[in-house]
């Protein structure tokens, strides 16, 4: 006889079973779906060559520049312009901006004042790059991180036009070899796997500035994107998923930090997390259970262990799928382990958001 304290503790597992299985294989799915229609020429994209100003913001912090640009203005592309903001960085970097300006006519300069230290520095960025900009079509990054291909310009700016007014393109973090650097890769690539799904379901919350296009007018109607990533709803927005458009970005923990502080207040509220974690309670509570009371061992324990390997199969198979198609590094083993510890950095992510005031720690890293 099924006691009620089991019927709902399996109910609860049944429930928070079948969300996971809706968000893995229709949500987070999304993109290798997306990606698949590509390929077998389902998708149509926009056959015009609209000229394109390409703003990157280099940081304050060590980046080699002439590696970073020479593959950007070498780029496929008819007719581009390049801007790169210059916020404080080495002299070395200056000096082979100047090297490249006299070989690339097309290469551009500003700098931040060095006395702005009370404002978001990579929004002022931003905003002095596209007051510099001579087309409507902007695309942003920033130079810490590394371009695939020469097509990069080209994939993302295929679907920008009258429809389509911003693009969202994919960042992931460089391979590491030390544990918490591969969670936090695992953990970043989810977040943006995250974010295009939505995208792809014209459910798009936020961007990422380190691979993006998005209009002229909108930047000027919008400026608080750039500071809080936030993503109107009703802008018309397209997503751009291929191997040679991934921007590889060596993002350090203070950035990640930054990335996972502004992300806290949604990641926790969201119906994936919550169903995430309390599957996971409800797993460990029927195992629990059933080694407590042996006669309920077969049904109890059983219908845990089918949920939990179900569940992790389609970690598997959904997120090296589309980390296949991204020819970016998969995850085996270490994905039970960084499903937990992803659980646990979001809920202290998000009482951070609680006990600090938002938008001061946002800027922390932006500030000096």
């Amino acid at each position: 006889m099924i006691s009620l304290i089991e019927i709902v503790m399996l109910s609860v597992l049944a429930l928070c079973f079948i969300t996971q299985m809706i968000f893995y294989w229709v949500v987070l799915a999304k993109p290798y779906y997306y990606m698949k229609a590509v390929k077998k020429g389902r998708i149509l994209f926009f056959s015009g060559f609209l000229p394109v100003s390409v703003i990157i913001y280099a940081q304050n912090r060590f980046c080699d520049l002439h590696k970073f640009l020479l593959p950007l203005l070498e780029q496929d592309y008819p007719q581009f312009e390049v801007i790169v903001v210059n916020d404080g960085t080495v002299e070395e970097n200056t000096a082979a901006l100047i090297r490249l300006q006299e070989q690339y006519p097309n290469l551009y300069c500003t700098h931040i004042p060095e006395e702005t230290k009370y404002v978001s520095r990579k929004q002022l960025g931003f905003t002095l790059g596209v007051k510099a900009a001579k087309y409507n079509c902007l695309l942003f990054a920033e130079a810490s991180g590394s371009i695939r291909s020469k097509n990069w310009i080209m994939l993302m700016a295929r679907h920008f036009g009258k429809e389509k007014n911003m693009v969202l393109g994919i960042c992931a973090k460089t391979g590491e070899t030390h544990f918490f650097k591969k969670f936090m890769a695992f953990d970043y690539f989810y977040l943006n796997l995250h974010l295009l799904s939505m995208a792809l379901f014209n459910r798009h919350y936020a961007g990422n500035s380190r691979n993006l296009i998005c209009s002229k007018t909108y930047f000027d109607e919008q400026n608080k994107f750039f500071r809080q990533m936030l993503v109107d709803r009703h802008v018309d927005t397209a997503v751009e998923l291929s191997a040679e458009s991934v921007i590889m970005v060596d993002l350090n923990d203070s950035e990640w930090k930054q990335e996972k502080y502004k992300a806290g207040t949604v990641a926790l509220w969201n119906v994936e997390f919550l169903s995430g974690l309390f599957f996971i309670l409800a797993v460990t509570a029927s195992l629990v259970w059933g080694f407590l009371h042996p006669y309920t061992l077969p049904y109890m324990a059983g219908a845990a262990v089918f949920c939990y390997l179900a569940r992790l199969f389609s970690q598997l198979f959904v997120v090296n799928k589309t980390a296949s198609f991204l020819k970016l590094e998969k995850f085996f083993i270490t994905i039970p382990l960084f499903d937990l510890l992803q659980m646990m950095v979001n809920i202290y992510f998000f009482i951070c958001c609680l006990v600090l005031k938002k938008e001061k720690y946002i800027f922390k890293y932006d500030k000096r």
